[in-house]
């Protein structure tokens, strides 16, 4: 009896100590974790990385904490980092983990902005950024060593666990969530850790990387799938990167998030709005066959007035005291050459004025092999001008290295005279801020010519888009809907193929789509603005990309544009990788203003020879945070 005794108590130590070494409880009191399950810990500041311990190994999702912080938890193996992204905060330690030969392993759909070969592509490509191959965070250089295998589905154990790898597109084209739970077929809790799929129920982290493009839905419909997705993976937590654990009404969360996400798609289309929200849209006339709508240059040209004629993006337009020509938006060699076409057909003569609407490479490269272009006056709004005499300046997608010089940037609303014709800039932020309308009368009809801001209902959705890398929000669309309501012009000239005849009840629709897709989008954000949360420039660095020797002096301008409703302080820290001095700022900036500081750095005089990308951390006291803000500086040959 007592032998039956001693037994039982022995196996009930047993077990006692199997359970104590499987969830590793740590004996101290943690400074950098805390518990949020048995043998799960989150680390305590944010972005958030979680440990599961199994016996004296531990499993790390992402990569936000050094190792020494991992130390504290008592195991002395790190099996591997799994990353659920590529974002430089998710992967911020992933670096010195394979130093240390910790494996890290991430998505298979990651190696474009993880592998070491690929960024250094990426950061070649990005400044300027002439394409429209938009990501964000990436890392300043590649993870050496990384594991980018993890496939959508395939399951593989850790002790007692099962991890199921899950691929959720959306935040970005490569996250993944990890669904993990007991590994027998025991009931037990089922963790899933969301990285920066959602922030908590109904919000986005950093919401602009949903932009895969400007013109569509394509990043928010498959956030929106994601998100469903999860909710059927019957969870009993949610624990996300960014944002508080999740443990009541799981599915719920998820899905009314995905609702919200599903809204603001619906509203990046101005077509579906009229349409399907309003209904009894009105009916108004194209100017041009349509063939030549949506067209590339490609078509032949089509005359839409006597002296105006439109091929792809690229109007010309004849004087009426000369027989020369302003060519609108040149775009590339095809527009140059269609120019002479038309210039033979028409017997029209030299191209005297050269303009662009905005700061769009598809819009203003062909001046670069337009024949007698730098003959030429070459005018824009000095807005739009910005970005084209110095592509280094700003960060903003679609320009071209190759500068512009300029004979006359005009001010908001300031007129030029040419050929007869007087022209009115007008400051017309939409698709892009940097954005102009050009106001004048041609044949007896007031024209305006929009840009890609405001396209025919039935013409791709309405409108260019809107993308916060493009500097470009639905409220500032509505803005500038209003402003062409006002101005009241009888004809549109937008391009891509597509003027068409004014309708005042159209614009009264794009004003209150604007204010109506503001508010979806709003609903979405942290903060509760988009025109802040929505805004990865929010943080400027100027110039974006500067060439210097080792050693020589740089100046450059950091500014926070604060296009909040309240007050805003931010820490600003430049990690200069050995490369600029680190350096750190704060500034305070009032709602609906701008405030900058000057900095003066210099390079290294042990600079090596090449692209250097310096990462700015931004510490926002609102603690929204998420922007992404750095700069590049080529270092050369002394």
């Amino acid at each position: 009896m007592r032998a039956r005794i001693l037994l039982a108590a022995s196996c009930a130590i047993t077990v006692g100590l199997i359970a104590w070494f499987t969830s590793a409880q740590p004996k101290a009191e943690l400074k950098h974790w805390e518990k949020v399950g048995d043998g799960v810990y989150r680390s305590k500041a944010g972005p958030h990385s979680y440990a599961i311990l199994s016996g004296d190994r531990v499993l790390l999702i992402d990569a936000t904490v050094p190792p020494d912080a991992v130390a504290e938890l008592g195991a002395r193996t790190i099996d591997a980092v799994l990353l659920t992204h590529h974002h430089r905060d998710t992967a911020a330690f992933a670096s010195v983990y394979r130093a240390k030969k910790v494996p890290v392993r991430s998505p298979k759909e990651s190696a474009d902005w993880l592998l070491p070969e690929n960024v250094a592509k990426f950061w070649k490509e990005a400044i300027p950024l002439r394409n429209s191959r938009t990501a964000y965070f990436v890392l300043p250089e590649g993870v050496e060593g990384i594991d980018c295998t993890l496939a959508d589905g395939k399951s593989f154990n850790f002790g007692g666990w099962s991890i199921t790898p899950t691929a959720t597109p959306g935040h970005s084209r490569d996250h993944f969530a990890y669904l993990v739970e007991p590994a027998a077929d025991v009931k037990g809790p089922r963790y899933l850790f969301t990285g920066d799929a959602l922030h908590s129920r109904g919000k986005l982290w950093a919401p602009y990387t949903t932009d895969w493009d400007h013109w569509t839905d394509v990043g928010l419909k498959p956030t929106a799938e994601s998100l469903r997705k999860l909710a059927k993976l019957n969870a009993t937590a949610l624990l996300p990167a960014h944002g508080p654990a999740i443990i009541a009404d799981i599915a719920k969360a998820l899905t009314d998030t995905a609702d919200v996400v599903e809204e603001a798609a619906f509203m990046k289309s101005y077509e579906r709005y009229t349409k399907q929200r309003i209904k009894d849209e009105p009916k108004y006339d194209f100017l041009v066959p349509m063939e030549q709508i949506a067209s590339a240059g490609d078509k032949p040209w089509t005359k839409v007035a006597d002296r105006l004629w439109i091929t792809g993006n690229t109007y010309v337009l004849q004087s009426k005291t000369s027989n020369g020509i302003f060519v609108l938006d040149p775009w590339g060699q095809r527009s140059a050459d269609q120019v002479e076409v038309l210039r033979k057909a028409e017997k029209l003569g030299a191209v005297e004025l050269v303009a662009f609407s905005h700061a769009h490479y598809d819009h203003f490269d062909g001046i670069h092999v337009l024949k007698g272009g730098d003959k030429a006056e070459v005018w824009s709004l000095e807005t739009v001008a910005g970005p084209l005499k110095d592509p280094n300046r700003f960060r903003a997608p679609f320009l071209d290295a190759r500068p512009i010089k300029f004979t006359k940037e005009l001010a908001d609303g300031e007129t030029g005279a040419w050929g007869g014709y007087t022209l009115k800039f007008h400051h017309l932020p939409g698709q892009s801020h940097f954005t102009s309308a050009i106001e004048t009368t041609i044949d007896g009809k007031r024209c305006l010519f929009t840009a890609d801001n405001f396209f025919h209902q039935d013409q791709f959705s309405g409108t260019g888009g809107w993308m916060g890398l493009n500097r470009s929000y639905p409220a500032i669309y509505g803005t500038s809907a209003k402003k062409v309501l006002d101005l009241a012009p009888e004809r549109i000239l937008a391009e891509h193929g597509g003027p068409y005849v004014f309708s005042a009840e159209d614009y009264r629709r794009r004003v209150k789509w604007g204010e109506a897709a503001g508010k979806a989008a709003d609903a979405l954000c942290v903060s509760g603005n988009h025109q802040w949360d929505w805004n990865p420039n929010r943080v400027e660095f100027e110039p974006h990309l500067q060439t210097a020797k080792p050693g020589a002096k740089l100046k450059a301008t950091i500014r926070v544009n604060n296009t909040s409703t309240k007050s805003q302080t931010v820490t600003l820290t430049i990690r200069g990788r050995g490369v600029v001095p680190d350096i750190t700022e704060t500034l305070t900036v009032n709602a609906g203003t701008s405030k900058e500081a000057n900095l003066d750095t210099y390079v290294s005089r042990t600079a090596k020879p090449g692209r250097y990308v310096i990462e700015i951390r931004t510490s926002e006291a609102s603690g929204v945070e998420g922007c992404d803000c750095f700069f590049a500086v080529d270092v050369v040959t002394p």
